[in-house]
């Protein structure tokens, strides 16, 4: 199991975005699979590259991206709980040296609880603890 985080999905979905040659090359590596089986992410994830779409490239790339990841064609969906928001809360709280997001955090307690060590990713920030593809620039 892989988990994908915001920068990479909007790296695959915007060929404007400075990292969509990296995140494509990481992504055909997966040619052939089926990825709902292999990829995973979150609701929050979700929504925050929808949102990202609004604001980098327009509503028109927002509904396009919403309607590939709402679709689970790419990665299946994990529908946070109010626990693991909670939990999530709390690793931001203890980590006030670092710059993390509240999805981020989440993002790092589902994996945490799921076993999983690798996560398609573009930021640092996945790279503390996991090993991110294809990681920072």
């Amino acid at each position: 199991m892989i988990f994908v985080d915001t920068g990479f999905f909007f790296a695959l979905l915007s060929a404007r975005d400075p990292d969509h040659g990296r995140a494509l090359e990481v992504f055909q590596t997966l040619r052939g699979k089926n990825l709902p089986e292999i990829l995973v992410t979150t609701n929050h994830v979700v929504f925050e590259t929808v949102t990202l779409a609004q604001n980098r490239a327009g509503h028109e790339m927002a509904v396009e991206v919403g309607e590939i990841l709402y679709g689970e064609k790419l990665a299946r969906i994990h529908r946070a709980t109010f626990e693991e928001e909670m939990r999530a809360f709390e690793y931001l709280r203890q980590h006030k040296d670092k710059r993390y997001s509240a999805v981020d955090c989440l993002s790092f307690v589902v994996m945490e609880s799921r076993g999983i060590r690798g996560a398609l990713a573009i930021d640092e920030h996945f790279t503390h603890r996991f090993v991110a593809r294809p990681g920072p620039p």
